[in-house]
């Protein structure tokens, strides 16, 4: 995003001149071209992801050794470096340049993914390479998400939009190419392949994101990092994503659990969450353009609305039956279709000249704080059903959506105008 004459875009702030762009100079930059790249570069890297970390439980179970105390750490030191740092990842994205911060990201979730191959039965070298996976998750993360949101051309939601319909696309295809390779005992293969596609990415964004401008140097302080924390609007909002990424987390623990809870095949779930899958990347694509059209205020009333689609959604699994669950699915990735089409739009909206990875950063921090409680609500799913209680969980997922939506509907007016404020500002 070089420094141009008319109004900045999200987040544009003081840049340093950029070097000239091999692939199309400021028109590439200008236009959509570096939101494809990302978008593209990310549908490929999650088929490696999905390719492998659905299978890693397995892998270290069976191959490594590793007690299932010792997964939990493991896939809990994942969580936390991947979402629990968004902060930091935003601040340099912000400071050092997105494109910079993606290449780092990608390359060191390359490393991450080689150094799996030679790790052993040794559970230490397995917490460092799953840390460094998080941690280079969290540059790469960041980075795409604000060169996507920072795109001058296709309309914010839109381009969100896409984002998310690469990422389920991805989701689609790596588990089943993960499947055959758990199957044929090959995952090791898997591991070298989901390495080589981040480094086929990063090659790419060395050369195609290379004309992309960096900020001037002192440009954004380290005390920036708790500017966040002062934006009153940005908390609010925050806090109400929280919400919606709680019932969109039940996807990985509601639902394989109430599968097998009412006895139906195990493999129903891989099923449910490649229907998910399409689902929602159909969705986003029909929402993306439309919600842009009508602004800010829009895309608020979509987020209210996509807090009563996700709760009703999981309450239809109160009654019995592959069928409501079937339904259950369709509803549900229709609100997560929703909630990911905007979400991040807004917080971009709400951010400051050369704060967006910043603030982006605390949208990544909402969607841990999401998956933490949505992880110990739905934990008590088995609690609730040894006490014939079932009922009472579906409504408890049913009252966060509506109570989402009602937080986003009366903070609508509120935060209308603070957008509105900043856009003109």
């Amino acid at each position: 995003m070089p420094v141009s004459s008319g109004a900045p875009g999200p987040g544009a702030g003081q840049l340093a001149d950029a070097a000239p762009d091999p692939a199309g100079g400021t028109e590439f930059a200008d236009g959509r071209g570096p939101a494809y790249v990302v978008i593209l570069g990310r549908f490929m890297t999650n088929i490696g992801f999905f390719m492998v970390i659905p299978f890693l439980a397995i892998y270290l179970s069976d191959n490594a050794g590793l007690s299932g105390l010792q997964i939990g750490a493991l896939f809990a030191v994942l969580q936390f470096t991947r979402r629990g740092i968004g902060v930091l990842a935003g601040w340099a994205s912000d400071r050092f340049g997105a494109a910079r911060v993606l290449t780092l990201g990608l390359l060191i979730e390359a490393g991450a993914y080689l150094a799996f191959t030679g790790a052993g039965r040794f559970f230490w070298f397995w917490a460092l390479a799953v840390a460094l996976l998080g941690f280079g998750g969290s540059l790469n993360n960041n980075g795409s998400r604000s060169l996507v949101a920072a795109s001058k051309s296709g309309g914010i939601a839109a381009n969100l939009s896409k984002y998310y319909v690469s990422i389920n696309g991805a989701a689609l295809i790596g588990p089943l190419i993960g499947t055959a390779l758990i199957a044929s005992h090959h995952i090791r293969a898997g591991f070298v392949t989901a390495a080589a596609l981040h480094l086929v990415f990063a090659a790419g964004t060395l050369v195609l994101l290379r004309g992309m401008p960096t900020p001037a140097p002192g440009a954004i302080r380290v005390d920036a990092l708790i500017a966040g924390l002062r934006d009153r609007p940005l908390m609010l909002y925050c806090g109400l994503a929280v919400g919606g990424w709680f019932l969109i987390t039940q996807y990985q623990i509601a639902l394989p659990l109430t599968v097998v809870h009412q006895g139906l095949p195990a493999a129903a779930v891989g099923f449910l969450t490649a229907g998910n899958a399409v689902a929602v990347m159909i969705t986003v694509t029909l929402i993306g353009s439309r919600v842009d059209r009508r602004g800010s205020v829009g895309r608020l009333d979509v987020l209210a609305l996509s807090g009563v689609v996700l709760g009703g959604g999981w309450l239809l699994c109160v009654f019995g039956g592959l069928g409501p669950i079937v339904a259950a699915v369709v509803v549900t990735s229709i609100g997560e279709s929703l909630f990911c089409g905007v979400v991040d739009a807004n917080v971009a909206g709400l951010a400051p000249p050369g704060r967006l990875g910043l603030y982006l950063g605390y949208s990544t921090m909402a969607w841990g704080l999401g998956g933490v409680l949505g992880g110990v609500i739905g934990g008590g799913f088995d609690l609730a059903a040894q006490h014939g209680a079932l009922s009472v969980f579906w409504f408890l997922l049913a009252a966060v959506g509506v109570g989402s939506a009602i937080g986003v509907r009366l903070g609508r007016s509120y935060f209308t105008a603070v957008l509105a404020q900043r856009h003109t500002s």
